[in-house]
């Protein structure tokens, strides 16, 4: 089943439900209030009937002549005599129907039984001459003249046979009313449903589409950035990983370039070589087993490096760590590339707060984190430039900083410089030597500790390289 009919069917059963619980408590309070209403209303009723009954005993001594009372609409009033033709005579007060209309006289039903419990009087004539039981007398009105009681009266609003009352009429109305409604408000929520399931599933099918594409190869997929709050962040969303992917897919790619072309190059030296000591051309010198020798260090460090690089992604790097000095590591790898320093006449110098500055680490992968970074420092410095370390301690990190006064890196390419093969300047770079790997295994090899490393530069000024790693718990 499709989204779009799924949402507009929950959407439907929610109103519904809705709909269902809202009549039943809407009809369940609307008669328990009208009901209370029509009690009320009986109760005052019989109680002035039964003013009326005790006041037409007293006028007359008897019930003679009652029935034909009932018998006969009333119009009762003040200074009217007794009934609708005669009137009710002086002191009677308002008449019992006053005030109810006529129509809830024709469905009210009285019955009047006398001292002796015979019925003498019955708006329907049905129970007349009829004796009540003792337990029905009870249940019904005393008539008491000069404290005696003289008769007893009952009121009741059930209506003839296929005739309804108003009470049920008013519950057949508001029932009525509910149930229409509630198909009025089904029909506008369906609309409704339809209308947002097809605002939500659009961009959704839209974004399935996309993503479709995306899977099939096609990393140029965007997005147009329109609809909800949340529509919008999952397109966005998308965008971002489209983008991401293809310019990770263009790393891959160029990865594999990069790969085949730094193993092209020392085995075409090593075939070319060996294919001419096959064919006598050139003689097995010293020197022809040294270049050979240096291609197949080529070979090797391009593959340990691959396999290092490998490891620390995959966080399966073994590390072989020791609370150390990391002051006595830097010093160590400056020490390495002080030569190298002096040649290109560039300076190079430390700026440690401290002689001794602990972590806990792997003192070859971290030595080879500050040879990597130092190295490139080193290879983007002109003559006459400087490159600096410094390294110290806040609270639990320890930074390490290297920074040089070269060319520094484009914006554009800051982002990607821990990617592995990833060189800004390829001509440049691959003339130089580098494989593009240093800043990735750096990059692998620091988090392995626990840390992060970032670059940072400025074109023109030069860039800076920082890592940490955590400080070691105090003793």
């Amino acid at each position: 089943m499709k989204l779009r009919t799924r949402l507009t069917l929950a959407f439907i059963l929610v109103t519904f439900l809705a709909v269902v619980a809202l009549a039943m408590a809407v009809g369940w309070s609307t008669r328990s209030f009208f009901h209370g209403y029509v009690n009320d209303v009986n109760s005052r009723r019989q109680q002035v009937w039964a003013e009326f009954f005790t006041a037409y005993y007293r006028d007359r001594g008897g019930w003679s002549g009652v029935q034909d009372l009932l018998g006969t609409p009333w119009h009762g009033g003040r200074g009217r005599g007794w009934g609708p033709a005669q009137g009710m005579g002086q002191g009677m007060g308002q008449g019992p129907a006053q005030g109810m209309g006529s129509g809830r006289l024709a469905q009210e039903r009285v019955i009047l039984a006398d001292g002796e419990g015979v019925v003498v009087a019955d708006s329907y004539g049905a129970r007349l001459g009829e004796r009540v039981a003792e337990t029905e007398l009870a249940g019904g009105t005393a008539i008491n003249v000069n404290g005696r009681r003289v008769g007893t009266m009952w009121l009741a609003t059930t209506a003839p046979p296929g005739v309804l009352s108003q009470e049920d009429e008013f519950t057949r109305a508001v029932t009525l009313a509910i149930i229409l409604s509630g198909i009025g408000v089904l029909l506008l929520a369906g609309l409704a449903g339809l209308y947002l399931a097809r605002r939500i599933a659009r961009p959704l099918s839209r974004l399935t589409a996309a993503v479709q594409g995306l899977a099939a190869g096609g990393y140029k997929q965007r997005l147009d950035l329109t609809g909800d709050y949340e529509i919008a962040r999952l397109v966005a969303a998308f965008n971002e990983m489209a983008a991401r992917l293809e310019k990770y897919e263009a790393l891959r790619r160029n990865m594999v370039a990069d790969v085949a072309h730094e193993l092209r190059t020392p085995l075409t030296v090593l075939r070319g070589q060996l294919e001419s000591l096959q064919a006598g051309a050139i003689e097995a010198k010293p020197e022809v087993i040294i270049s050979l020798h240096d291609e197949i260090l080529r070979l090797t460090r391009l593959v340990h490096d691959l396999q290092e690089l490998s490891l620390a992604e995959a966080r399966q790097l073994t590390l072989h760590q020791e609370l150390l000095n990391l002051v006595e590591v830097i010093q160590r790898v400056m020490n390495f590339f002080q030569v190298e320093a002096e040649d290109k006449n560039v300076t190079l110098d430390l700026d440690a707060s401290s002689e001794s500055i602990m972590v806990r680490g792997d003192r070859d992968r971290l030595a080879q984190v500050l040879i990597n970074l130092l190295g490139n420092a080193l290879r983007y410095t002109p003559a006459g430039g400087r490159v600096g370390v410094s390294a110290r301690q806040e609270g639990g990190d320890v930074i390490v900083a290297v920074t040089d006064s070269g060319a520094g890196i484009d914006p554009a390419d800051l982002p990607y410089v821990f990617e592995r093969f990833y060189r800004p300047d390829k001509s440049r770079t691959r003339a130089q030597g580098g494989a593009g790997l240093g800043l990735a295994i750096a990059k692998g090899f620091v988090e392995a500790h626990g840390g992060r490393i970032w670059a940072e530069s400025h074109p023109g000024r030069g860039s800076k390289f920082t890592f940490t790693l955590p400080a070691p718990p105090p003793a």
